[in-house]
């Protein structure tokens, strides 16, 4: 395996952040809807401030809930024994918490809650517009992904953040 340029990436280190995505995490990148390697990605945002990078949901479930729940999720996670669980903020709209594929589904019942799984749910990732990780998939450390939690970890917090804002409508 190739070093990744800089590590850990930084947000707006564009290459670095896509040959994560690929080499460390091993997830297949889709530019628009075209599946392309890192290289071809980070060319297509150069050329275009436009340009959609998402991966498939087949090595993660990506549970969207609104940012509010979001934010409040995160604090209580940090607070317990799930203080890295990687989560992008989608602009101040969404939050998307990553856990273990397959594992989400049991949250599809709550109100606020959309589980995108499998290889027909897509995720879009940051460098894409108003797209940023609030903790990033990959250990700070060394070039290796961060231990997803399953579903069944987040579930207590989630209901309690959710809670704490009622039950909004479906992101």
């Amino acid at each position: 395996m190739t070093a990744v340029a800089q590590w850990p990436p930084r947000t707006r280190d564009t290459r670095a952040s896509l040959e994560a995505y690929e080499r460390v995490l091993g997830w297949p990148l889709i530019v628009d809807d075209t599946l392309v390697s890192a290289r071809c990605a980070s060319a297509a945002l150069e050329l275009s401030l436009d340009a959609v990078v998402s991966t498939t949901c087949s090595a993660f479930d990506a549970v969207t809930v609104p940012y509010a729940v979001g934010a409040d999720l995160l604090v209580l996670l940090g607070r317990g024994a799930l203080d890295q669980v990687p989560a992008l903020a989608y602009g101040r709209e969404q939050v998307v918490v990553l856990v273990a594929a397959g594992t989400g589904s049991g949250l599809k019942s709550m109100a606020g809650v959309l589980v995108e799984s499998g290889p027909g749910g897509r995720l879009i990732l940051p460098p894409s517009p108003r797209r940023r990780w609030d903790t990033p998939p990959w250990s700070p450390r060394a070039e290796e992904p961060c231990p997803l939690p399953t579903g069944g970890a987040i579930e207590t917090p989630l209901r309690i953040a959710l809670r704490s804002f009622g039950a909004p409508p479906p992101p």
